[in-house]
């Protein structure tokens, strides 16, 4: 039984624990945070600043942070000897960022598995499928109505802001609308505040907009969904879809490639590249 940490407990952190709680071959051994309180839901788990903090050493660990601190908290990890997934998701910066921590994974002599979430991720599985189904075509991937965790974590990183998420509204064939719900903080300039969330490189080269409220209680969700559609040669069409609340998938993936992540060889890897089986709980013969 593989003792897992979650760094972490925001949404996807709890779903990403309780995802691990499900499991039959791993078990949770406490939640790595800045708050040392116990985790609502989680009260049996300590919380504590550091692994090193934890009763045991965890065989691995879940990254459940921002996506811009992710490789900082995983280098240290992996060079401790312990296994780690996470779900970075800033497209443009993935293969750097396999590139650095499989470094650090060799130094440890383990596995990490780099943006494990809902995209990249499981929809980038998806993608190499019907690219391998359909090799000469187009592909579209549109995400939404729904809230995307990695865009409103980085409205909420912004200095001045008091909380934030971020809606995206799918225009179709792979466009998008963000639509940005903030809280100033008290004092802050609107059109200050606004400059920094529109030059930040989720949304420098995005269509959005921004509602500046006094709460954002009344519009904030976690539902999302996703639909992919690949066009190819002699009339082909292949489609996917995908919905539900967004922490809870994007839990279960981070927890199923937890898994994967103990079978593979000492380096950095994406979804795409590890046999789906490895994913499972269960018997090749039982999954076909």
């Amino acid at each position: 039984m593989k003792k897992i940490a979650a760094i972490g407990a925001g949404n996807i952190g709890k779903a990403a624990a309780r995802a691990i709680e499900l499991s039959p071959d791993m078990e949770l051994c406490g939640f790595i945070r800045r708050e040392l309180k116990p985790v609502k839901g989680f009260e049996k788990f300590p919380s504590v600043k550091s692994v090193f903090d934890l009763p045991e050493k965890p065989d691995g660990a879940i990254i459940c942070l921002p996506s811009v601190l992710m490789e900082e908290a995983e280098k240290e990890l992996l060079e401790s000897g312990i296994y780690t997934v996470d779900a970075f998701d800033i497209h443009s910066e993935l293969f750097a960022m396999r590139k650095r921590l499989a470094e650090s994974a060799k130094k440890g002599k383990v596995s990490c598995i780099v943006g494990a979430g809902w995209d990249p991720g499981l929809d980038s599985v998806i993608r190499m499928l019907m690219t391998a189904a359909l090799p000469k075509g187009i592909m579209f991937t549109d995400f939404g109505p729904g809230m995307s965790m990695g865009h409103s974590a980085a409205v909420r990183m912004k200095g001045g802001i008091e909380n934030a998420f971020s809606y995206t509204l799918p225009l179709g064939y792979g466009e998008h609308f963000r639509k940005i719900y903030a809280v100033l903080k008290p004092g802050e300039d609107k059109k200050e505040v606004e400059h920094r969330i529109l030059s930040d490189k989720y949304f420098e080269h995005e269509r959005c907009s921004i509602d500046f409220l006094d709460s954002i209680d009344d519009f904030f969700t976690t539902g999302h969904s996703a639909k992919i559609t690949r066009f190819g040669e002699m009339g082909g069409k292949l489609s996917f879809s995908l919905s539900g609340d967004n922490p809870t998938i994007t839990g279960q993936i981070l927890a199923s490639s937890m898994r994967a992540a103990f079978i593979q060889k000492p380096g950095a890897y994406f979804m795409t590249e590890i046999p789906p089986v490895d994913f499972c709980i269960g018997s090749l013969e039982k999954i076909l």
